[in-house]
């Protein structure tokens, strides 16, 4: 009687939690706040580009490689409008000095973007006790967040190289520690890359830079995430950051975020951003050579 109580009680406890992202989880740990991870990377050519503020602006032809799922896929994840995306990306390029090509202001980038999960991926063995199982893209992570330049991982690939920096680090600074600590959670990301627009038109590609935004994604839904994300990382966007950044929004912090003046805001507001959009899928098969027939 009282084993049949209990389970009916329970049944009416978790009857009464919302659907999360994470389900149950998300209900019994606490939510994060959205901490942002940011990294970038400049190329030699890069860097011999004139720096981007409000004051110099320089402007750009933007192409969308849409919402991805990079990692583990998690069901239940609602994406945001990529409408809304696309406004919030134009405000925070704006607040920075990067602004829409339009007439009279020829593009000298062209920046794709792309947004989405990178999830932690697991196996689980048989053993019914094992409930957290094993990560397998753990070093997927860690480069995304930019732990190569903190010593955890090599920048590319490279299992004996990442195998020695991961066991060579027997004292970790904070930095360190927050960045492999974080590599065992899921992710909401956003990455942007800058090619030389006119180099493009000639059909070269001429990488100037990229910035990786990152986030942990307990608890919280990418629609309303995305965006602080965004304005949150836009100082170190298109910068050469030493190491990866990383910037704490706690409640008391969110509504101090501000992004561009309100001239700009207005402007990128109720102007639609003119943004070319790719299907990384359908790329790929415009990339494998056509099926001969039998004869």
């Amino acid at each position: 009687m009282r084993s049949s109580l209990c389970l009916r009680l329970a049944f009416v406890a978790f009857a009464g939690v919302p659907s999360a992202r994470a389900g149950i989880l998300d209900w019994i740990f606490p939510k994060h706040d959205i901490q942002v991870i940011t990294v970038t990377d400049t190329t030699p050519v890069g860097a011999l580009r004139r720096p981007v503020s409000p004051a110099n602006p320089v402007y750009y032809v933007a192409v969308s490689a849409g919402f991805r799922d990079f990692g583990g896929i998690v069901a239940g994840e609602k994406a945001p409008p990529k409408e809304a995306v696309y406004q919030a990306m134009g405000k925070v390029l704006a607040k920075q000095g990067y602004l829409p090509a339009a007439e009279g202001k020829p593009a000298s980038l062209l920046l794709l973007w792309t947004w989405g999960t990178m999830n932690t991926d697991r196996v689980y063995g048989f053993n019914p006790d094992d409930t957290e199982g094993r990560q397998v893209n753990r070093r997927q992570l860690l480069r995304f967040m930019g732990a190569y330049k903190l010593g955890l991982v090599s920048k590319d690939a490279n299992a004996l190289m990442d195998d020695t920096l991961m066991q060579g680090v027997l004292f970790r600074d904070a930095d360190q520690d927050l960045i492999n600590d974080l590599s065992t959670e899921d992710l909401y990301v956003a990455a942007i890359a800058a090619y030389d627009y006119s180099a493009a038109t000639r059909k070269e590609k001429v990488l100037l830079w990229t910035t990786k935004i990152s986030c942990p994604s307990r608890g919280l839904g990418m629609p309303e995430t995305l965006p602080v994300m965004l304005a949150l990382a836009g100082p170190n966007i298109g910068r050469e950051t030493p190491k990866p950044v990383a910037v704490k929004a706690t409640d008391k912090f969110k509504p101090e975020v501000r992004i561009g003046d309100p001239t700009v805001v207005e402007y990128m507001q109720s102007n639609a951003i003119p943004v070319a959009e790719v299907d990384p899928a359908k790329s790929a098969d415009a990339k494998k050579p056509a099926s001969k027939a039998k004869r």
